[in-house]
């Protein structure tokens, strides 16, 4: 099992952050990783909607299955994986006392199957997606900024 915690702070309100996190279709735009994103109900929010995402980390590519399992209106978003890669993840925002901004961190909680390498192929993940979902982070941020300046998108 690989643990993965990352956290950013955000120069932006935490309801624009919220706008961006809740807006599940639109994550491949901040999501390096997520390719696409074809959801398989026709909920698009909240626990028990579910979705295939389409990933690509360098040459490794996967179909995997998503589901969301909790949502805290304005807080945060968990995901269950199925796939090559099993897990959970969470997404979280919390406001900063300091001014009107927030932070976002991300957690993760990821099983490697034994015919994907097991825990060899955890180890070295581990830095490559830690690296990642920081850019990651910074590009949602990039997205969120955008969203709170052109809000008709």
């Amino acid at each position: 099992m690989t643990h993965i915690h990352i956290e950013r702070a955000l120069g932006i309100p935490i309801s624009a952050a919220w706008l961006e996190l809740a807006d599940i279709a639109h994550h491949v735009d901040w999501m390096a990783d997520a390719l696409t994103i074809e959801f398989e109900t026709s909920q698009r929010r909240g626990p028990g909607t579910c979705f295939t995402c389409q990933t690509k980390v360098g040459p490794f590519r996967s179909r995997d299955r998503m589901e969301i399992i909790s949502w805290v209106e304005g807080a945060s978003i968990g995901v269950r994986h199925r796939g090559l890669i099993t897990g959970e993840g969470l997404l979280a925002l919390r406001p900063v006392a300091s001014n009107d901004a927030c932070s976002v961190s991300w957690t993760e909680e990821l099983h490697f199957r034994v015919f994907v390498g097991g825990a060899l192929t955890a180890y070295v993940a581990e830095p490559i997606l830690t690296k990642l979902w920081h850019q990651n982070l910074s590009r949602f941020e990039d997205c969120a900024r955008r969203r709170l300046e052109s809000p008709g998108r």
